[in-house]
């Protein structure tokens, strides 16, 4: 699902890159986070493509602002809910 990748997992990717790149995060772990966002997009997309009503009002929320992509990431895989905490932490640092 195209408008998926290109409304949640692009800008997760871009944020969890430049966050990473920050702190000077090792190659080891850059390359964790980006299997994370890999195997979510690989879930959401089949999530999507079995609820259609979901993948919709999923889209809708995060074009419009209402639902945190990072929070739709998270839920896609329990590797990705760490990797989103980890990403919080940065950010709040």
């Amino acid at each position: 699902m195209p408008l998926l990748s290109f409304s949640i997992m692009d800008p997760f990717r871009a944020t969890l890159n430049e966050r990473l790149a920050d702190v000077q995060a090792p190659q080891a772990v850059m390359e964790q986070f980006q299997t994370c966002a890999s195997t979510a997009q690989t879930a959401l997309a089949e999530r999507a493509a079995g609820d259609l009503w979901w993948g919709a009002s999923t889209l809708t929320g995060v074009a419009v602002g209402m639902t945190d992509a990072r929070t739709i990431v998270a839920a896609g895989s329990p590797a990705c809910a760490r990797a989103v905490a980890a990403l919080a932490a940065v950010r709040a640092s």
